[in-house]
């Protein structure tokens, strides 16, 4: 429990940056919308992404703003909570998905320009409880469901407070979300129902969740998280399965696959290791000393970006087999980074959104 404590404190100081104690006792954060500012894209963000031709942002107390001109200019959407969201994804030009803090799943059906809250940490606890009583109830022999059932009270008594780090659909309706102790939900029919998985899922120390990425092969997945933690998911059996090989201990922060295949994954003390079928073996990818990865992405030339909490941009050539700094910077953290348009990048975190361009 202690190493829990210690790795969740890393993880909202380098991630998260919570709100404060006096902000969240003051307000109720899922039920006051966002404030419109004109500094919202110089303000904290926490994720940058590109779905069709357009770039979204996600950052503190409910910022979700988008760019159709590379990332040159930002417009703040309408977001009803101020809960700060942590990531953002659309499976279709239209339908987009957003979490973060307070368990909150927000969705847009107008291409992110309105969300309204489909989900939040407070369901997570009863409608959890509810879920797992009624499981006791029909399978008075199982041994799991009554562990289950007092994780929900427990969840119930601690109220709104665990955040989403990730979001991911398969298809217009398939998605999961999941975060904080080993939360995880799914829905087939977009997000109208949020459901409880966690009797599917081989995570008996509710490790956090912090990053997902597709496998090759129709609707699976791998989720990396703390203390090592890396399930293959299959959305089809509705299960993911503990893989035993990884050969760290240290929590895996950010996760990405290479053009062939391969998954790199990395994490705390910019720990990077690299498979090629699916967690059964591992390398250590060759690279210079960093602070922890934090997020990632794949150019459309197939070279991969990593970037650190102290700011540092690296890159791979070689599918993610070694990586060299790239000399850009922003001059303080970087928590965010994906592909801009013609040789950039752009990069976030406390300082906003910054566009740079690649050495040519």
């Amino acid at each position: 429990m202690t190493l829990r404590k210690a790795l969740m404190a890393v993880l909202l100081a380098v991630m998260v940056a919570p709100w404060s104690a006096s902000y969240a006792a003051k307000y109720d954060v899922l039920e006051l919308p966002a404030v419109a500012s004109e500094l919202a894209p110089k303000s904290l963000i926490f994720a940058v992404r590109q779905f069709g031709g357009r770039y979204f942002a996600v950052g503190h107390r409910g910022h979700i703003l988008f760019s159709d001109d590379g990332g040159d200019s930002w417009t703040q959407a309408e977001v009803p909570v101020r809960s700060s969201l942590l990531d953002i994804h659309f499976p279709t030009p239209e339908l987009g998905w957003a979490v973060g803090h307070e368990g909150v799943i927000l969705h847009s059906a107008d291409g992110g320009k309105t969300w309204v809250k489909q989900y939040d940490g407070v369901r997570y606890g009863v409608e959890g409880l509810a879920y797992y009583q009624a499981l006791v109830e029909a399978n008075p022999d199982n041994e799991l469901y009554p562990f289950l059932v007092e994780e929900m009270d427990f969840a119930i008594q601690q109220g709104a407070d665990k955040p989403l780090f990730k979001v991911r659909f398969h298809s217009a309706t398939s998605g999961h979300a999941m975060g904080a102790y080993g939360m995880i939900l799914r829905t087939e029919d977009g997000g109208k129902n949020w459901l409880h998985v966690l009797e599917h899922m081989e995570n008996d120390s509710f490790y956090h969740i912090f990053d997902f990425a597709q496998l090759p092969g129709e609707r699976r997945f791998f989720l990396a998280g703390e203390a090592g933690l890396f399930m293959v998911g299959d959305a089809n059996a509705q299960t993911g399965t503990l893989i035993e090989t990884v050969p760290w201990e240290g929590s895996f922060f950010t996760s990405a696959a290479a053009a062939d295949d391969a998954i790199i994954m990395g994490g705390l003390r910019g720990r990077m290791f690299r498979t090629t079928d699916a967690g059964q073996t591992w390398t250590v990818v060759e690279k210079p000393t960093t602070s922890s990865m934090v997020d990632s992405t794949r150019l459309a030339n197939g070279n991969l970006v990593f970037v650190g909490m102290a700011g540092e941009i690296l890159m791979s050539t070689d599918d993610g087999n070694s990586f060299a700094l790239v000399p850009l910077s922003i001059g303080g953290p970087i928590y965010t980074v994906a592909e801009g348009p013609e040789g950039t990048l752009l990069v976030a975190g406390p300082s906003g959104i910054h566009k740079l361009a690649l050495p040519q």
